[in-house]
């Protein structure tokens, strides 16, 4: 069965700006509201690898392709921040006048901002493994694997050299998915390995990178530029009340990076998975219980 199954509604809408925006739509239908950040790279056809969770906590998650993955047409330029109008225009297209959001690793970012920019409509945010705004003070690649390192400094360095630098990734992912998590994998600590030697959980990241270079690395390098760059919103401005889940050993958002963010927050919650590192996949259900409130 594809990521996106025949028990997943999915659909397009077309924002105020003529752009495409595509989700799919998991959970009961009567559940609480939930908009979903996925990572970088990732696409609607990410969800957690338990389908059942979904119906266990009672959530209606919506996830949606970012601008430039999947099936979204791409923002050049875009900063963090434009997330936020895209999100107020699906919400309005499915009914939702207040929810939740939820961000995994590069979604992080996006779901804060959604909680900054629209305070009237979402009410708790949880936000797992995120990156820190790369602020003057802060040593943005400490504690990151090579490849996450050189990823940046490639963004750091322009379009040109991020689009350059990702050109592999994108030809190993389209001709040998499975090779490019193991060579990923070979950079992070024993649990992550771990949870991506699980054959849900591969078939579900192949499903969901796979679609997330539909358009090649246009969403990937337009997320690597958007977090190197000023996020587009202040962290104070996030009035709505943040959990954060940061696991103890992650290689790819490292701890410094959540502590900073929650430091930031004027309500936010630090939870430290110890023993855990970026695949947190185990917190899920907490974080839809607590979301769901």
């Amino acid at each position: 069965m594809s990521a996106i199954s025949a028990k997943t509604r999915a659909g397009t809408i077309e924002l105020p700006d003529g752009r495409r925006l595509a989700y799919a739509d998991r959970g009961p239908v009567d559940g609480a509201p939930l908009v979903f950040h996925h990572g970088t790279p990732g696409s609607r056809a990410g969800h957690h690898p338990d389908p059942r969770v979904y119906e266990d906590q009672g959530v209606r998650a919506v996830s949606y392709d970012r601008a430039g993955y999947g099936l979204s047409d791409r923002l050049e330029g875009r900063d963090v921040a434009a997330v936020a109008s895209d999100i107020s225009a699906l919400a309005d297209e499915l009914g939702f006048d207040r929810f939740a959001v939820m961000g995994v690793s590069g979604g992080g970012p996006h779901a804060l901002a959604c909680a900054a920019l629209l305070p009237g409509r979402v009410t708790r945010a949880v936000v797992m493994v995120t990156p820190a705004p790369n602020d003057d003070g802060f040593d943005f690649l400490a504690g990151m694997t090579q490849s996450n390192v050189d990823e940046f400094n490639a963004a750091l360095a322009g379009p040109d050299a991020i689009a350059a630098y990702l050109a592999p990734y994108i030809e190993t992912l389209r001709t040998r998915p499975e090779a490019l998590l193991d060579e990923l994998a070979a950079e992070l600590p024993p649990p992550d390995q771990a949870t991506m030697a699980r054959p849900e959980v591969r078939e579900m990241l192949v499903a969901s990178w796979r679609e997330a270079i539909r358009q090649g690395a246009a969403g990937w390098m337009d997320d690597d530029l958007a977090f190197t760059r000023p996020w587009g919103f202040d962290l104070a401005d996030v009035g709505a009340e943040v959990r954060i889940w940061q696991g103890e050993l992650d290689v790819l958002a490292p701890q410094a990076h959540g502590r900073r963010v929650a430091e930031q927050l004027p309500s936010a919650t630090f939870e430290l998975v110890e023993g855990m590192g970026h695949m947190l996949y185990d917190a899920w259900a907490d974080a839809f219980a607590w979301a769901a409130v």
